[in-house]
């Protein structure tokens, strides 16, 4: 089997592994992969970087003991991905991967709605982006009834993210962005989150990481886990599914 490291959300603040247990049971049955789903320390306990450190010792140990532990097969597949906070750790983890010579390779990375460029970065770092830049402002956004920029700004409170390091805001990664894994995106369409969402897809394609994106028009944040009875919710549920089948074929094509 094929392993899929699901990491939570919650805004490093609440969640649990527990939260991701209907798509990782999806994908066991659908896909036929093995599922595990990290926890982390969260503020406002254990503030930034406990969140990130944990995550990176636990994908560590994933690489160094799964294949013994529980019998997968990580050259078939080893897949590290998760939402909202989740996302943006997941990452973050990507680049010290690809950095740190992990062995066996993370394969595929799946980013559902995560963090990627809070506005206290330096935004003059966003270039010919800076026009994109604009979900972080928009009224339609600032409605999001999921993630308002209150809850947003309560989290980063409680976490205490510096965004000037690159290990809370992976966008700024001091060694650019080539060598990634292939990167499934899901994107929200009222989310704040949706410019940085798609700038970096975009950074990310252009340093040549394939990726693949789905956009939800009017859509708030990570509205799959809380509605997942609309159609929409629905059709989110199913791209997931197809977007994790996308990495594994890629890793199957390595």
């Amino acid at each position: 089997m094929p392993l899929v490291v699901y990491i939570h959300g919650g805004g490093w603040t609440i969640g649990s592994p527990e939260d991701t247990a209907t798509p990782c049971r999806k994908l066991a049955e659908l896909l036929g992969v093995t599922c595990i789903a990290p926890a982390y320390r969260q503020g406002p306990e254990d503030p930034f970087p406990a969140g990130i450190n944990d995550a990176w010792d636990g994908l560590k140990w994933i690489a160094a003991n799964a294949e013994a532990e529980l019998g997968v097969s990580l050259s078939s597949g080893f897949v590290v991905g998760g939402s909202s906070a989740g996302g943006n750790m997941s990452a973050v983890l990507a680049h010290l991967a690809h950095d740190e010579g992990l062995s066996p390779k993370i394969t595929g990375t799946f980013l559902l709605a995560p963090m990627i460029l809070p506005p206290g970065t330096n935004v003059a770092l966003l270039d010919r982006f800076k026009e994109m830049y604009l979900s972080r402002t928009q009224e339609s956004c600032k409605d999001d009834p999921i993630l308002s920029p209150a809850l947003e700004q309560i989290f980063h409170d409680s976490t205490k993210g510096d965004e000037q390091s690159p290990m809370f805001v992976p966008y700024i990664w001091p060694t650019g962005h080539q060598g990634l894994p292939r990167t499934y995106f899901q994107v929200c369409g009222m989310d704040i989150l949706r410019d940085e969402d798609l700038i970096y897809e975009q950074v990310l394609a252009d340093n040549g990481v394939e990726t693949k994106l789905d956009l939800y028009p009017g859509m708030p944040h990570i509205f799959w886990s809380t509605f997942p009875t609309l159609t929409q919710g629905k059709k989110a549920a199913l791209d997931f599914i197809n977007g994790i089948q996308w990495l594994l074929d890629g890793s199957k094509q390595g």
